[in-house]
């Protein structure tokens, strides 16, 4: 079997995608700007275009535009190395054509990265694993329910390359139909499945800690924080960090109930969250918990993070780190994160609280 194809690198940056400006329609995908050199550029975009078809696949939301940069990049490695952009400028539709280019890899100096694979049940998870000489831990980090890759700018891959640079193994991985992984689409995964492919992961950050006979801990995001109870609940971990995951029933924790985090996920996985019973999760927790707040997440509720550290059998703090949302991103007002939801910078706050905590296992 051929090696997990790379998908391709379109080089464009999407707008803040917001009820009152969004980045996607039925039209296509609309472009904010094109990165020089790249595959947009080259076949001729200009920001405010809208891409309409991308190898000659819809591209009508993150998805699909997901799905056409892994068809293209599959198509590179046989006999078409060349693919077409259909996109609208005002009132007129133009054809490009471009030569595939892939995605770059990570890099980070001093620090191993390697792009693996893990195959479960029927599908192919692209991983993205750091080594360090003489690791003190190895981290698991399971990203949060929007369908969105975990490589290059991502709040998950931030982290990554700051607990490297640390002095901690690290471990990633795509879930199905984000990024290079196969599988999707992502936004009709059921919450089982989902479950089996972190317990994947488990094992294989398991299968290295064991090796270097290190600490594994374990980092949920949201959603990923209570994949991170449900496992160490059943698999022996360290120590569990969290971010924005909630000790009580999903829409129940939600700042705003009637509004599910923006996350193309469907209504069928909201319910499903909702049928699981974190409280119960939680309470078979022996490991040590770190539980993190961000200031201004207005997703997830900081009351329903806190009493995590309640239900926990091993011992549990809570602490709060000032300007973050529920994404991560350091905004200067709750206002500010909901007017430019994903657009916040990273604060180094975050990953020295997570490295200092680490440290004390």
């Amino acid at each position: 079997m051929k090696p997990l194809a790379r998908r391709a690198f379109l080089g464009a940056e999407l707008p803040t995608d917001t009820p009152d400006d969004p980045a996607f329609s039925a039209s296509g995908t609309r472009i904010a700007a094109v990165t020089p050199g790249g595959m947009a550029d080259r076949a001729g975009l200009r920001a405010g275009d809208t891409i309409v078809t991308l190898a000659d696949l819809p591209v009508r939301s993150f998805a699909e535009l997901s799905e056409a940069l892994r068809r293209a990049g599959a198509a590179a490695e046989g006999a078409a190395a060349e693919i077409s952009l259909r996109f609208a400028r005002e009132a007129a539709l133009h054809v490009g054509k471009v030569a595939v280019a892939p995605c770059p890899l990570e890099e980070i100096e001093g620090v191993g990265v390697s792009y693996g694979e893990l195959a479960v049940d029927g599908a192919r998870l692209r991983t993205i694993a750091t080594r360090v000489p003489e690791p003190r831990a190895v981290v698991l980090a399971l990203p949060g329910i929007a369908c969105e890759s975990i490589e290059a700018e991502s709040p998950l891959a931030e982290l990554a390359h700051g607990w490297a640079r640390a002095g901690f193994d690290t471990l990633r991985f795509d879930r199905r139909g984000t990024g290079d992984s196969e599988g999707g689409p992502c936004g009709a995964l059921d919450l089982t499945t989902e479950l089996a492919d972190a317990s994947a992961a488990l094992g294989a950050a398991r299968a290295r800690a064991r090796e270097r006979e290190i600490p594994l801990v374990v980092f949920g995001h949201g959603v990923g924080g209570l994949a991170a109870a449900a496992l160490a609940g059943e698999h022996h971990v360290h120590g569990i960090i969290t971010f924005g995951a909630p000790a009580g029933r999903w829409r129940a924790s939600l700042v705003d109930p009637a509004r599910p985090a923006e996350s193309g996920r469907s209504e069928a996985y909201h319910a499903q969250l909702d049928a699981l019973d974190p409280e119960a999760l939680w309470s078979k927790v022996s490991a040590p918990v770190l539980v993190v707040r961000g200031e201004h997440d207005w997703v997830v509720s900081p009351e329903a993070q806190a009493r995590i550290a309640a239900l926990v059998a091993g011992t549990a703090s809570v602490i709060d780190v000032p300007g973050l949302d529920h994404l991560m991103g350091w905004h200067g007002s709750r206002e500010a994160s909901l007017a430019d939801y994903g657009a916040g910078r990273s604060d180094p706050a975050l990953l020295r609280a997570t490295i200092e905590w680490i440290e004390k296992l």
